[in-house]
């Protein structure tokens, strides 16, 4: 496998901070949807260093509406009206709108304080050239000299440097509350509980709005319309150095190559990449980078302001099993056939512990919104059925989606699976091999282990997409048949193992581990397949909020009190698979000017035109991950 395959250059995600992940720190944090955005100029001064510092200091209320500010003073549940005549106040810091900095030096801190209502709180980090804090303070204005005991000083602005917790504003001084470094991390993070957000409802994803990237998103649509009926063109790949590793004389290190090394022909550049220092990584043209990056801008405002997903996901159905069966049951076919082979797994992987674990992630999974029918396709599958009818139909979703899915699913998120498989597709239907290599794939395809799972895609076609074996390759073969219908599929994959054996992502035998898996389902009173999509949101969810935890204790362990720059835990799942068909489907028709209805037909079904997206969730999270899944052999 190319080491190219691990290149994602094209993610996007959001960090704990809201800040988009693999791009400049230049955009603000995430606002909270009862704060207005319409400011004064002087915040479109604001650079991006000290953006992203009040970013840090925001995030103590996680970006969303709490109901109360560090001081436990109650926020305004919809934007004030404008300051009376002659009133002055700080509004809150996380008010700040994107805009483009219009300087980046000489930064006065209450250049920023924006007057809004009397007794309102904000938090303040400027940020100079380089991104270091230089003033941290909290800060109370009000009308009343009493309250808020002014005294009269020269005309000013900026902190006081004799006095760092008083600021000058104008020719008036005030005292701020206690420092927020001198409150405990539970006394900084106190909000109210908030009800978890429906994923079912994507239609409005927040209630703020952000006019600058929505009017430049909106100049992008329709403007690649070259890109609806083809894949962008591939340029010749980078060739890169492996860094040596410091253990291990004569071997290199996967991961943070040396750079790239240029190369006067492709043979001579081939011949390196042979070797073990060197590989080949996908390289866009210049167009085709503008391109990434164009759909990144439209990615990005989906994702802030919402959009009107093509298939209801409330409205979400199963297939008909009846359609697709007889299924295998992997208990038995990737069961060892010698008894003590058998007692051997049976006890590893069935300790009490492990079924606590299992338990667990159930439990909290049924608190996540969306978690449960992660596998429900039918909408899908009734758009095959009205183009092709209800055999021909039927027999292009097992084989086209539901196998092909199952094909390229190892170790890829849900959208690099998506796009992998239908881009397997695209490729077969006219013709060619699908077999590539990483550098060779079209943008946007890619990801984690592409190059193994083109491989698999090809040997899949090579057999005429016939059902995965299920003795052989057991999790690929579940993986299929839970998006046919079968509720007794539920898939064993490195989530789901995980919990069984903590640090192990494989079991040596299936069966027996999915077994467990079905024991416990029963337990729950539900079914395997219904089980393991609700216990995978909540594993992942568990395993983030401990991650998180650990993030949190470092930072405090580091200098106390610093524990608050870390936004509070939110599980970053992405919701049921049709929420990645509806993604792809916006973004081919805002980029490409193709309409929906189109895009459904020709590509979702048809398989005649390119699909393109990106998944708001990180490579991480992963349903269904299948990673190594041919490693499964009968063996004895």
């Amino acid at each position: 496998m190319s080491m190219g395959s691990f290149a994602r250059d094209d993610d996007y995600g959001f960090s704990d901070l809201g800040i988009p992940i693999g791009a400049p720190r230049t955009g603000p944090p995430r606002l909270p949807p009862q704060y207005p955005t319409e400011l004064g100029p002087m915040a479109q001064d604001l650079p991006p260093e000290a953006r992203w510092q009040l970013g840090a200091i925001a995030a103590q209320n996680g970006y969303r509406a709490v109901g109360g500010d560090p001081w436990n003073n109650a926020l305004p549940e919809r934007p004030k009206p404008p300051p009376a005549p002659g009133e002055r106040s700080l509004m809150p810091f996380a008010n700040w709108r994107a805009e483009p900095p219009k300087r980046t030096t000489g930064v006065v801190a209450s250049e920023y304080m924006l007057p809004q209502s009397p007794t309102d709180v904000g938090l303040m980090a400027v940020g100079g050239p380089f991104g270091k804090a230089i003033a941290t303070t909290g800060m109370l204005l009000d009308s009343s000299p009493a309250e808020a005991g002014k005294v009269k000083l020269p005309a000013g602005r900026g902190p006081l440097p004799e006095k760092p917790n008083i600021f000058r504003q104008g020719a008036s001084v005030t005292r701020a509350p206690p420092p927020w470094q001198e409150m405990s991390v539970e006394e900084f993070t106190k909000s109210a509980p908030q009800p978890p957000v429906p994923h079912q409802d994507i239609s409005r994803i927040n209630t703020y709005e952000n006019p600058k990237l929505r009017a430049k998103a909106e100049a992008l649509w329709e403007t690649y319309p070259q890109y609806a009926e083809q894949y962008p063109e591939v340029g010749p790949p980078a060739l890169m150095e492996k860094r040596p590793d410091p253990n291990k004389p004569g071997k290199y290190l996967s991961m943070k190559p040396l750079g790239e090394v240029p190369y006067s022909s492709f043979e001579e550049a081939a011949k390196l990449d042979a070797t073990p220092r060197y590989f080949f990584e996908k390289k866009l043209l210049p167009q085709v980078e503008q391109f990434q990056k164009d759909r990144n801008t439209v990615q990005r405002e989906m994702d802030l302001h919402g959009y009107t997903p093509y298939f209801d996901p409330a409205k979400r159905a199963d297939v008909d099993p009846a359609n697709y069966g007889p299924f295998p049951d992997t208990r038995v076919e990737a069961y060892p056939k010698k008894a003590q082979t058998q007692a051997k797994f049976d006890e590893m992987y069935g300790t009490p512990e492990a079924r606590e674990r299992l338990q667990a992630g159930y439990a909290r999974g049924k608190t996540i919104e969306g978690s449960d029918n992660w596998y429900f396709m039918k909408q899908l599958e009734d758009e095959y059925v009205k183009e092709l009818g209800p055999q021909a139909g039927r027999d292009a979703f097992r084989k086209e989606f539901s196998g092909m899915m199952a094909a390229t699913t190892g170790g890829a998120s849900p959208y690099d699976n998506f796009l992998m498989s239908h881009y397997a597709n695209y490729l077969s239907k006219k013709g060619e091999r699908v077999d590539q290599r990483a550098y060779e794939m079209s943008f946007p395809v890619g990801g984690r282990f592409a190059s193994g799972n083109m491989d698999q895609a090809q040997k899949y076609i090579d057999r005429g997409m016939t059902p995965f074996d299920a003795a052989k390759n057991p999790k690929r073969s579940d993986f299929d048949n839970a998006y046919l219908g079968n509720r007794m599929s539920g898939t064993m994959d490195e989530q789901m193992f995980g919990a069984i054996l903590p640090g192990e992502t494989i079991p040596e035998w299936y069966g027996p581990a999915t077994r467990v898996l079905h024991e416990e389902a029963a337990k729950a009173g539900t079914d395997p397949r219904g089980f393991q999509d609700v216990a995978w949101a909540g594993l992942k969810s568990i395993k983030e909020e401990a991650a998180h935890a650990e993030k949190v204790a470092k930072a405090e362990k580091k200098k106390p009190g610093m524990g608050h720059n870390i936004a509070p835990f939110e599980s970053d799942y992405g919701g049921p698979m049709i929420n990645t068909i509806n993604r792809s489907i916006e973004t081919t028709h805002r980029l490409t000017g193709m309409p929906r209805e189109e895009i459904v037909r020709r590509g979702l079904v048809l398989k005649e035109i390119p699909m393109y997206g990106l998944g708001a969730i990180g490579a991480g999270s992963v349903m269904g991950n299948v990673a190594r899944s041919d490693d499964y052999q009968p063996r004895e």
